[in-house]
This record gives C-alpha cells, sequence and structure tokens, in this order.
C-alpha cells in the first residue's frame, strides 16, 4: 500500500514539472493588462479582423480604378493647355432629368506643370478680377461666408470659423463636414474630417492642423467613391418653409453649384453648374450634383463649395473675351464678389 502511494506521487510530480515548462524557441510577450492594447502608436495592427473572413464590400468598390470622361449628347470638349481639358454640357442631364449648363475644368495633376491656388481678399474680389492678377488659366469662386469656414492659406489663417451660426440666424454652423488641403499645389486633397464633429470639436481640429492650406466647406459629396451627398440631408416637408441657411434647404432644393474633385488617377476636376434659368439651366441639389458627378467623371473625393450668385468659372481662351467667364452667374450684379477663390497656374 506504502509502495503504491509513492509510486502515485511520482507520477503527479512527473506531471506538474511537464505542464509548468517553459516553451521552447523565443520568449512570448508578457500578457496584456486587462482593458489596454498591445498595439503600438495607436495602430490595430490586425485591424480586429480574421484574414480568413471576407472583408466587407460596398456598391461604390466597382468604382475604383474605372476612369472616366464624359461622352454623349450635350457634351463638348476643348483642350485649354497640355493636361488640362475643358468640358461643357447643355440639354437634358439625365440624373437631374432637367435642362442644365454644366463647366468643368479638368487638369491632369501627374503631368507636373500646373499648381493650384488659394487666395483670401478681405476686400472681395469677382473671380475674373483673380484670374487677371494670378495670371491664372482656371479659377473659380472658393469658400462660403469667412466667418462660417475656415481659411488658412501658407500657413497662416484667414478664418478659423469663429462663428457657431451661420451669419445672424439661429442656424447651427454646419459647412465645415469636409475640407481641401494643400501644401505647394500640387497635391490638392479633398477629406470628410469634420463628418460627426460638433462645431467646436471641427474648430479646434482644423485649428491645430498642420495643413498649409485649408479650406472647409460641406456637404461631402464624395467620400472614397461613396457618394455620402446622396444623404446629406433627409427631409419630406416643404423645403421652402425652412430657414434659407437650414441646410435641409440649403443643399435639398436646386441652386446653381460649385464643387471641386480629386480622381483616383490624379485629376483635379473644378465643376460650376449653372442655374435659376427656367427652362435653360435648372441648377441642381446636393444630391443631383453627387450623381452627376458619380456617372460622368466618377471622383473618389468631392466637396460642394460656395453656390447661388457665387459660382464662377474663368477659362483662358474660353467664355467672355475680356473676363473669360464660361457661365452665367446669377448674382444682380454679374460676377459676384466673393472673399476666396481658388485658381489654377503653371507650377513655378
Amino acid at each position: 500500500m506504502k509502495k503504491g502511494l509513492t509510486y502515485s506521487w511520482a507520477i503527479i510530480l512527473c506531471l506538474l514539472a511537464f505542464s509548468c515548462k517553459k516553451p521552447s524557441g523565443p520568449d512570448l510577450p508578457p500578457p496584456t493588462p486587462s482593458g489596454q492594447s498591445d498595439n503600438q502608436g495607436g495602430q490595430n495592427n490586425n485591424q480586429g479582423t480574421d484574414p480568413d473572413t471576407p472583408q466587407e464590400s460596398h456598391p461604390w468598390d466597382a468604382n475604383r480604378g474605372k476612369y472616366v470622361v464624359p461622352t454623349g449628347d450635350g457634351w463638348s470638349r476643348a483642350t485649354v493647355a497640355a493636361g488640362i481639358t475643358y468640358y461643357s454640357f447643355s440639354g437634358t442631364e439625365s440624373v437631374s432629368k432637367a435642362k442644365q449648363r454644366i463647366y468643368v475644368a479638368d487638369i491632369d495633376m501627374s503631368s507636373d506643370k500646373y499648381q493650384l491656388g488659394l487666395v483670401y481678399h478681405s476686400d472681395r474680389r469677382t473671380t475674373s478680377q483673380v484670374f487677371t492678377e494670378e495670371k491664372a488659366i482656371i479659377s473659380m469662386n472658393g469658400g462660403y461666408e469667412q466667418p462660417s469656414i475656415v481659411i488658412k492659406i501658407g500657413g497662416i489663417y484667414k478664418s478659423a470659423m469663429p462663428n457657431n451660426f451661420i451669419g445672424d440666424t439661429d442656424v447651427p454652423n454646419w459647412k465645415n463636414e469636409g475640407a481641401l488641403y494643400f501644401s505647394d499645389g500640387t497635391d490638392p486633397r479633398i477629406r470628410f474630417d469634420g463628418k460627426g464633429k460638433s462645431v467646436t470639436a471641427q474648430r479646434s481640429f482644423y485649428y491645430s492642423s498642420k495643413e498649409p492650406n485649408i479650406l472647409t466647406s460641406a456637404p461631402m459629396l464624395i467620400n472614397d467613391f461613396e457618394p455620402v451627398g446622396e444623404t446629406f440631408v433627409s427631409y419630406t416637408g416643404n423645403l421652402n418653409s425652412l430657414n434659407y441657411e437650414d441646410p435641409r434647404r440649403h443643399q435639398g432644393v436646386r441652386h446653381p453649384r460649385t464643387a471641386i474633385a480629386t480622381t483616383e488617377n490624379n485629376h483635379l476636376l473644378m465643376v460650376v453648374i449653372d442655374g435659376r434659368r427656367s427652362g435653360v439651366s435648372e441648377g441642381m441639389t446636393a444630391r443631383e450634383v453627387t450623381g452627376f458627378l458619380v456617372q460622368n467623371f466618377n471622383p473618389q473625393y468631392a466637396l460642394n463649395l460656395d453656390g447661388g450668385g457665387s459660382s464662377t468659372l474663368c477659362v483662358a481662351g474660353l467664355g467672355d473675351k475680356t473676363t473669360h467667364v464660361v457661365n452665367k452667374p446669377t448674382d444682380s450684379e454679374g460676377e459676384r464678389s466673393v472673399t476666396t477663390h481658388l485658381f489654377i497656374i503653371p507650377k513655378k
């Protein structure tokens, strides 16, 4: 009986020793304390997914790598300079199903011949004045009213969205959900950085940015091929009964529009759509502009800018012989004077 007990204890001790044996090979990392991550620099090394699990797909993923230029009835095109193509449309547009006149400057930024500029004038300028002053090839109106947006040029803030509300209305400031960034003008980027942030958070985010040039706006129309502008607002009531600056009315009814976009193959699109001309050019809603851009240019990113009477595009050698304005601005003065403009010049 005693010998059997001794043999049993020997087996138990042997098993315990084997179970406590340190694994062979390199030392294992220490266990991660509860509630902490073992990744470095805030990066999730496996992104929380099983490599054997299929990744979520979206309908707009089919647009990646698909380069589109407009063709068909109503479209015309002209070469402005090497790497710059001008498109114009006149007729019944298929997305809005309305008469439209549309003007697009398409700049191939990979040609290394051009750069984008952003200029601010507190005393305001017309788009054609900026075209002349900057010796531009293309010029276009830019952002909304200065107190509502972020404007940063050459590292200096001209505005950091000082108003929580738009103008003197009681409408919360909604005009900063997206932004155009660039450094030396050869690298324009559009990002959805203000999405879901409060006015205070947006102001803090943009004001702490290291980007030398920033122009914020809204709504974002296309975000990495996703047509987010199709759902910017949702309202089934009478839009015209709302405050003019209410985003549901502002973007839910047809107006002249200005937009900027970038494509996957490094083209920059500067877009102006005429409006308020019944039977000639009706203008578009944010949803319609989004669908129009997806169908005719397939940009990877697109951002709506200030529209209405501000919408103006100048193209060298085209349009009015004196001003080079190619569209028909609807402001009572003709061209409206505004504080910010975007323009294309030869690379310095």
